[in-house]
């Protein structure tokens, strides 16, 4: 009796504790406290959840923002869970980086390493494969995870492309619109004193690579960014997209294909292609004036930390900018500069330039670069502005600052609606700005680089009462807003410096 009884017992134990895998895959043992009994009756009394009847539109943005993993155990939860984890929106965008799918395998030398689970990754293509509108690659260690991931999905797109192939391979892929492909070239250490080590991509990863995109025929977005190849393979990058989606093609991203100039034809190829963003090393006159005869609404010419100096880069002629100009009226050319290093724009003489932007902290307005640039770009110039904060002392002297510059450049670019500015200017000079701009819009300043004062020498064409007024209203942070707030015609105020971090600006925003 007594062993009955203490058999009863244990079964009661083992009911009441468990087995759980926890983040590392590793399985943890769980006892159940035992008074969770005693509230069993609070249990009945609880009024249930209605979780399981979300609008599908919610559960779509809730399962974006889980990885594949999560989403996965969401969809075990309940019937409307699972149904929406086969939701088209939930399914736009599949990272895929050292870690995905991937199990810890020991090696001698390296110790435990992250290997691509190939029965998991068969399994999970199988499931979810026809479902896939975007691919996103992150390499950042693991190049040979990648590799065999793309390799993979390669062959399932195969299959399921023959007459006679499963169930589970028909379909695979064909919903895939957009690719980004972000290679980490620069291996360099964080205690490496020289700095930038670029490498780029190549052999297997290439050709897996362009085997993937040989299947992808209804492909409208491609991002290839920093892939820094030799020119006589970066002539042939584009050789199996343009065979399969020169119609469909609609979006293209291809920054720092090569560090050398190396013009790409194949962008000019693409008939349907409205947004095009590439470094100024891979484009030339031969590269415009086949761009004059397609459909491009906007050309980004980007320049990042990996781009060769602005000093070793040839702009493209003037001849070829005007025939552009008149074989596509509409295209709008933005500049930009993304950099943590000090850096300049390559300035494309008399091209139809709308926007002008930098993203680089240690980068200073430079005089010189900015006459040339209202020179060059004063009737098409919208845009204009530093994004993020400067690390650099701004001078304090009325000489030395920007105040006189931002001013130029408000009267001689008239279609300027956005202006960004970041350095220290004082409260008169944007009171200035504000009433100088005809169609100024958006005016951007930071209230910690504003000095409280009136600096400029009296203008012959002032009244005394406009000058009365301005030194007037300089003398208030309070009264600047809203003198400001009445001339552009809205509820205007300075910056912080967070408001300020965040700041991002849509050049291809219709204003």
């Amino acid at each position: 009796m007594a062993t009955t009884l203490a058999l009863t017992s244990r079964k009661e134990l083992m009911h009441k504790a468990g087995w759980k895998i926890d983040q590392n895959e590793e399985a943890c043992y769980i006892d159940i406290d035992a008074d969770g009994d005693s509230d069993r009756d609070d249990d009945d009394n609880r009024v249930p959840s209605h979780w399981c009847n979300l609008p599908d539109l919610i559960l779509e943005e809730i399962f974006t923002y889980l990885t594949p993993r999560e989403r996965y155990y969401a969809g075990l939860a309940c019937k409307q869970w699972y149904r929406a984890f086969y939701l088209p929106a939930v399914w736009n965008n599949f990272l895929v980086d050292d870690r995905t799918l991937t199990r810890q395998k020991y090696n001698y030398y390296s110790g435990w390493q992250y290997c691509l689970d190939h029965m998991r990754t068969q399994h999970c293509l199988a499931r979810i494969g026809r479902h896939l509108r975007g691919l996103e690659f992150r390499p950042e260690v693991s190049f040979n995870n990648i590799y065999q991931f793309m390799t993979m999905l390669s062959w399932s797109m195969g299959k399921g492309m023959e007459t006679n192939s499963s169930s589970d391979l028909k379909g695979m892929g064909q919903r895939i619109r957009s690719l980004t492909y972000i290679f980490p070239c620069n291996m360099s250490q964080a205690n490496d004193p020289e700095g930038i080590k670029l490498f780029g991509t190549g052999g297997q990863m290439l050709k897996g690579l362009k085997d993937l995109l040989s299947k992808l025929r209804y492909l409208r977005v491609l991002r290839l960014v920093d892939f820094v190849l030799e020119n006589y393979e970066a002539k042939h990058l584009l050789d199996e997209v343009l065979d399969a989606c020169c119609t469909t093609m609609k979006v293209l991203n291809i920054v720092n294909v090569t560090t050398h100039h190396c013009p790409i034809m194949h962008v000019g190829l693409f008939i349907n292609l409205q947004i095009l963003t590439i470094a100024p090393q891979n484009i030339d006159d031969d590269v415009l004036s086949l761009l004059a005869d397609t459909r491009l609404k906007h050309l980004h010419l980007l320049q990042n930390c990996y781009t060769a100096s602005y000093l070793t880069i040839n702009h493209c002629s003037v001849r070829a900018w005007r025939i552009l100009k008149r074989d596509n009226p509409r295209l709008k050319i933005h500049l930009r500069l993304e950099s943590l290093s000090d850096g300049e724009l390559v300035i494309q003489p008399e091209a139809p330039v709308y926007s002008i932007t930098y993203s680089a902290p240690k980068s200073m307005i430079l005089p010189d670069a900015l006459i040339r640039m209202i020179d060059n770009y004063h009737n098409t110039l919208a845009i204009y502005g530093y994004e993020m904060l400067p690390r650099y002392c701004s001078p304090k002297a009325f000489h030395n600052r920007i105040d006189s510059l931002m001013l130029l450049i408000c009267r001689q670019c008239f279609n300027l609606h956005t202006l960004l500015i970041r350095e220290k200017i004082s409260t008169s000079t944007v009171l200035l700005l504000a009433r100088t701009a005809r169609n100024l819009r958006h005016l951007h300043v930071r209230r910690f680089a504003v000095v409280l004062r009136c600096d400029w020498p009296r203008h012959p064409e002032w009244s005394d009462e406009f000058y009365a007024w301005l030194r007037r209203c300089s003398r208030s942070y309070e009264a600047v807003e809203c003198e400001v707030s009445q001339i552009l015609g809205e509820n205007w105020h300075f910056l912080s410096d967070q408001e300020y971090k965040e700041l991002t600006v849509d050049v291809q925003a219709i204003y």
